[in-house]
């Protein structure tokens, strides 16, 4: 009972924190307009990029997007080339440069590299074909800008096209198809989501807003599990996800892998669009997109807004709202200087299901097998009828149902700010800044089935995370890279709890601040074939004495309490390319590094017996190690790549959230009878496998398949050792259609064998272990796009979702059924 409310309680919203980080933010973007106006007034020529996309017969490609990276860093820039192709970056510095192009009926361009000296300018044209090999500019697998060819590590991208081709409203349901992925929505959209990376756990996989670490101080385990199901497509560029130990590049949480957001950056001419759609599930969909460059390109600028409102839900009763903006904007100060701004902001609302609910005659001990409670039962019991009243016959559990007066609401706000400068072709640093806030509610009351309050209840999560991060880049000879830098991280978590008595009101307020050291070493060998990179991060931990309210009985009095010790995480990868058949070997190792949250170590509610515990401030971080080592092949002629990887990962120790027993309140220095403690680990091992790419000119085909067997060595349940919500074999399918270059049919598909997840039995007031069904769930879509100009055009589309009506259970919660819905983007 107690791992559902901790783990899906949520957090509303601290204005007063919300104001004065934008107030901050106004002021600064006020002063940074002052100083980018008169350094662009002055800023020095530099050199310059120019050329024209065109395709295979040479013809130029109007409107392709083209984008350039500095090497060795993570600046990048974007421009929209005119009616013949041409296009043109300007004011740049010497150095290393990597170039991309796309448009919309093309595979995109492997990436170019370009060295400029200092006023040179470069002619390139790049031609994009109708079947090859699709290769990317990745920035995730090492912190800077590298083609795909010379990742060592296992990585995958998904482009904003293919997620609009493909017509995914939120992030999570885009990501399902990646290959070490297991994404779950407990419900529909607006639902509780989680990702578990490689048969991991959810705290296991970090996420990234361009680069920098987004999660929730406030969330139990500190991670970003209370924010995905509130992230939609707004202004995104694309996502990139690295599988396997990423700790020693992006701290905490990154024990699985981490999934890297990268928004627009705008450049170019104005270019935008206004997408509207509607359909199944009440559901109403807007988005707005602008970008554009002033003065040269030496000013650029994207703006997004997105809304989602589902009106009805699975339920008929589940109403859901979601609306996102993002901002940003560059100013080029000189060749050599850039300062940039970005803001990014979330609103939702959303109504919560009841937990399932384990009922019936069910075995002693062992697994039981998931049967749900029949349909004209289950709408009596939704209609208000005991469980007593109900002939169960051989049902094992009632699954979750519309609880009308329980709620969940959430705001987050992020703004980042960044300068950039690079002396010489040799040496860059850059100085980032990030504010993130986020404040979320959960409201409950006695309506309802299953088990309810006898009042009103309310819980507010509140976290903010302040990040400075300066990091310097250095090359050394021709192929070696070095970066090295500092972060500073100031996390606050507050707990209000107001339950139905007044005088039970309760305030848990804690603070902690963490400085880190980092280093990595990229070089590239024999002519770019071989890949090696070394990196390693030292983070230690400062702890504020927490607060807490009211004072009488205040817990963990007379305790002494320390940070969580350092953490000293490296990881090493190694890839070599065989040039003449288009193979590349690979391998990576490293160490993991979970911090004990602030909830898990001070989490407490407050009652008429006085203060509840849960937390344990002496609890050690999780630890890991794990290695992977993969092949991957271009298949030239038939323009695919095909991928496999090996992956191994033991959690050396772990922190788990019990109600077992284990937990002894005689001999707890807390008298604690539950909650959060240190056990043994785990392990998952497995292999992915993955062919993608264009099969024939007018078809884009992604297959993946992955196994995984993930155990834990201490069970949460007796006798189950198997990992919860991790199946031994998923499979997912991406095929896009081209009919010409205006006509697209797509078709994807996810599937997976059955899987284990805990159901709380009231009855024994312990959880028990359900074996529940794979999923196999199939989207179409078709789309045609109707040129109208050079520039502009519509795009009409529609889609249904589960097109085969396959139901299915998500760990006891209803899912949607066949779904459909259609809309019109108009681009200009």
């Amino acid at each position: 009972m107690f791992v559902p409310v901790f783990v899906r309680i949520v957090r509303k919203r601290s204005f007063s924190a919300v104001c004065r980080l934008r107030s901050a933010f106004r002021s600064s973007f006020a002063v940074t307009l002052l100083f980018a106006a008169t350094a662009l007034a002055f800023g020095a020529r530099g050199a310059a990029i120019s050329g024209r996309v065109i395709d295979p017969q040479g013809a130029g490609v109007g409107n392709a997007v083209v984008r350039l990276y500095s090497r060795g860093d993570t600046w990048r820039m974007s421009v929209t080339a005119d009616q013949e192709g041409t296009y043109r970056f300007e004011h740049l510095a010497p150095g290393e440069y990597l170039l991309d192009a796309e448009s919309e009926g093309f595979a995109r361009a492997a990436a170019w590299s370009v060295r400029l000296e200092r006023g040179n300018i470069e002619k390139v044209d790049i031609p994009l074909q109708l079947a090859v090999i699709r290769e990317q500019v990745v920035v995730t697998a090492s912190g800077t800008a590298q083609p795909v060819d010379e990742v060592s590590k296992a990585i995958s991208v998904i482009s904003s096209a293919e997620i609009d081709q493909r017509d995914e409203v939120t992030i999570s349901e885009a990501l399902r198809v990646i290959a070490g992925l297991r994404v779950q929505a407990l419900g529909g959209p607006g639902a509780l989501t989680t990702i578990k990376t490689r048969g991991l756990r959810n705290e296991d996989t970090a996420v990234l807003l361009d680069g920098v670490r987004f999660r929730d101080a406030a969330a139990p385990q500190g991670d970003a599990s209370g924010l995905l199901e509130d992230l939609i497509p707004t202004n995104l560029d694309r996502i990139e996800v690295l599988r396997g130990s990423g700790s020693s590049l992006y701290g905490s949480n990154a024990i699985g892998g981490v999934v890297n957001l990268v928004t627009k950056g705008g450049g170019g001419p104005l270019r935008g669009n206004l997408l509207l759609e509607g359909g199944g599930l009440g559901l109403f969909r807007g988005r707005a997109q602008v970008s554009g460059a002033f003065l040269a390109d030496r000013m650029a600028y994207s703006l997004g807004a997105s809304h989602l409102n589902v009106s009805s839900g699975v339920s008929g009763e589940n109403t859901a709202r979601i609306s996102s903006g993002h901002g940003q904007v560059s100013f080029r100060l000189s060749p050599a200087t850039t300062l940039s701004m970005r803001l990014y902001s979330t609103d939702s609302f959303s109504q919560v299901d009841t937990d399932p609910q384990a009922v019936g005659h069910l075995v002693a001990s062992g697994i039981v097998n998931a049967v749900p409670l029949s349909g004209e039962l289950f709408r009596r019991y939704r209609n208000g009828a005991p469980v007593g009243e109900l002939n169960i016959g051989n049902a094992t559990f009632i699954p979750s149902t519309a609880d009308p007066d329980s709620s969940r609401s959430a705001h987050l706000f992020s703004g980042l700010v960044t300068f950039a400068h690079k002396p010489s072709d040799r040496l860059g640093y850059h100085v980032i800044y990030q504010g993130l806030v986020t404040d979320r509610r959960h409201r409950n009351g006695p309506a309802g089935a299953s088990l309810q309050p006898e009042g009103n209840t309310r819980f507010d999560f509140l976290g903010s995370i302040h990040t400075l991060n300066a990091r310097l880049n250095l090359r050394l000879g021709s192929f070696n890279f070095v970066d090295a830098g500092y972060e500073f991280e100031n996390e606050k978590f507050v707990n209000r709890s107001f339950p139905v008595d007044p005088a039970e009101n309760s305030v848990v307020d804690v603070t902690q601040r963490s400085n880190s050291l980092f280093v990595q070493d990229q070089m590239r060998l024999l002519g770019d074939q071989l890949q090696l990179s070394l990196a390693f991060r030292l983070q230690s931990f400062l702890l504020s004495r927490p607060r807490f309210a009211p004072a009488i009985s205040v817990p963990y009095q007379g305790v002494s309490f320390e940070a969580p010790p350092n953490a000293y995480t490296g990881d090493g990868s190694i890839a070599y390319f065989f040039r003449r058949s288009g193979t590349k070997v690979r391998g990576h190792v490293g160490n993991g590094y979970r911090a004990p949250s602030l909830f898990e170590r001070f989490g407490a509610s407050f009652g008429a017996f006085g203060y509840f515990i849960f937390g344990d401030p002496r609890l050690r971080p999780d630890r890991s190690i794990a290695f992977d080592i993969g092949l991957d092949q271009a298949l030239p002629k038939s323009g695919m790549r095909a991928s496999a990887t090996y992956f191994y990962t033991r959690l050396q120790e772990m922190i788990i959230f019990d109600f077992s027993g284990a937990i002894n309140p005689a001999t707890d220095p807390f008298g604690r009878f539950g909650g959060y403690r240190n056990t043994q680990g785990g392990l998952a091992r497995g292999l992915e496998l993955d062919v993608g790419g264009t099969l024939v000119p007018w078809l884009d085909l992604t297959v993946a398949y992955t196994y995984t067997n993930s155990d834990q060595r201490a069970p949460s349940i007796a006798g189950i050792v198997h990992s919860f919500a991790i199946p031994n074999h998923q499979f997912s399918m991406v095929a896009t259609q081209h009919l010409g270059r205006r006509f697209f049919v797509n078709f994807d598909l996810v599937a997976s064998s059955g899987y284990l997840a805990p159901i709380f039995d009231a009855e024994t007031f312990a959880s028990r272990a359900y074996r529940f069904d794979g999923i196999a769930k199939a989207d179409l879509g078709i789309s045609y796009r109707w040129p109208l100009s050079e520039f502009r055009a519509i795009r009409l589309y529609g889609k249904v979702d589960n097109v085969f009506n396959r139901g299915y259970y998500e760990s006891g919660f209803v899912t949607p059924g066949a779904t459909a819905v259609g809309g019109i983007r108009f681009e200009f």
